[in-house]
């Protein structure tokens, strides 16, 4: 939900009497919540004057405010087969505006890039890469800013994307066979794992529960465990609790599942358990 105020401008002082004082009051407010989709509202009836401010606000010291300016761009997969005219109630995404793409830069807290990480795939990753090679963002930060930012293509186990994290894809891995402590669970269960793991390089290790819903299609949760250096000659305990419980996204069905471990976007086989009818 939005804030109130920040919905009272989009909505009644979206006017060219009012357009300077609304956009300011929205750079103002964008300090302390988001104000990105109010100005997509003004966008629509004021394309040029929008865009004018939100390309001085993606270059702005405050770093409060660039993201807001990011967000007010639009969004390449919402555009429909032609050029339609703006939506009164909608975000105006006129084709000419897109070729004009925020100019993204560091958030000195580590926040990732907004929307763009659906909208233009490739983006986020290059972007990344480009701040590393430049030394723009660099240690904690840039390892930080880019888990979050890269967080769904780490859960798909892209190698270029571990790669750009510092971690191998192909690195020498040995696992034990994955054991559960119970194969039958309902809904509100925990799944508890456990495996030893060696290697000789950093790891990120995921797990992947899989199932098949109602209509016969894969489906997949995947979850963070840990990341580690393991020194040489030593081995890695893993091990998690890790809830069934549904959530927006995915929802806990009975049926078979199974459990997999991904390490470095690599993944091993897996462990079946059944999830049983309440």
């Amino acid at each position: 939900m939005r804030p109130p105020s920040s919905s009272y401008i989009s909505r009644h002082l979206r006017t060219a009497e009012h357009l300077d004082q609304s956009l300011a009051a929205l750079a103002r407010m964008t300090g302390y919540f988001s104000a990105g989709l109010p100005v997509r509202h003004i966008l629509a009836d004021f394309p040029d004057e929008t865009m004018k401010a939100v390309a001085a606000w993606t270059r702005d010291e405050d770093f409060r405010l660039r993201p807001a300016g990011e967000r007010g761009h639009p969004a390449p997969a919402a555009l429909g087969p032609t050029d339609r005219a703006p939506r009164r109630h909608g975000p105006a995404r006129p084709r000419d505006l897109l070729r004009r793409p925020a100019p993204l830069r560091p958030h000195p807290r580590g926040r990732p890039p907004g929307g763009h990480r659906r909208h233009r795939p490739d983006l986020v990753p290059a972007t990344l890469q480009r701040w590393k090679a430049s030394g723009r963002v660099t240690g904690d930060q840039f390892a930080f800013l880019a888990r979050n930012a890269l967080s769904n293509r780490l859960k798909e186990g892209r190698p270029p994307v571990y790669a750009l994290l510092g971690y191998a894809h192909d690195a020498p891995v040995t696992l034990t066979p994955l054991v559960l402590e119970r194969t039958e669970l309902r809904a509100g269960d925990t799944l508890n794992f456990s495996a030893v793991l060696t290697a000789t390089a950093p790891v990120h290790v995921m797990i992947v529960i899989a199932t098949t819903g109602p209509s016969g299609r894969p489906r997949e949760k995947v979850a963070f465990v840990r990341r580690a250096t393991v020194e040489p000659g030593h081995e890695l305990r893993l091990a998690k609790a890790h809830p069934l419980r549904s959530t927006a996204r995915w929802k806990v069905s009975p049926g078979s599942y199974s459990l997999a471990l991904q390490i470095n976007g690599r993944r091993f086989p897996a462990v079946a358990f059944t999830v049983l009818d309440t």
